[in-house]
């Protein structure tokens, strides 16, 4: 992932977990960045978003984004 785009995912996916982390609406937050994320760099992207979940997936190269925010982890990836 270049650099541009890691900073510009990571601005996405901060603005989407502070907009619905007060309530607590993962569902909400993971809709938001999936669709921010498909307009901005193509589509097929997949988000999770929960505490202390583990994960097992096939991803593009270079598509892939994982991310603590808090105590609240960020999955983010392009299948």
């Amino acid at each position: 992932m270049s650099m541009e785009m890691a900073t510009e995912s990571m601005e996405i996916i901060t603005m989407s977990v502070d907009k619905f982390q007060a309530n607590k609406n993962y569902e909400a937050a993971a809709q938001l960045i999936k669709t921010t994320m498909d307009k901005k760099f193509g589509a097929s992207w997949h988000c999770a978003i929960g505490e202390g979940f583990g994960f097992d997936i096939t991803y593009q190269s270079k598509n892939m984004v994982y991310v603590y925010y808090g105590q609240i982890g960020v999955l983010c990836y392009k299948c």
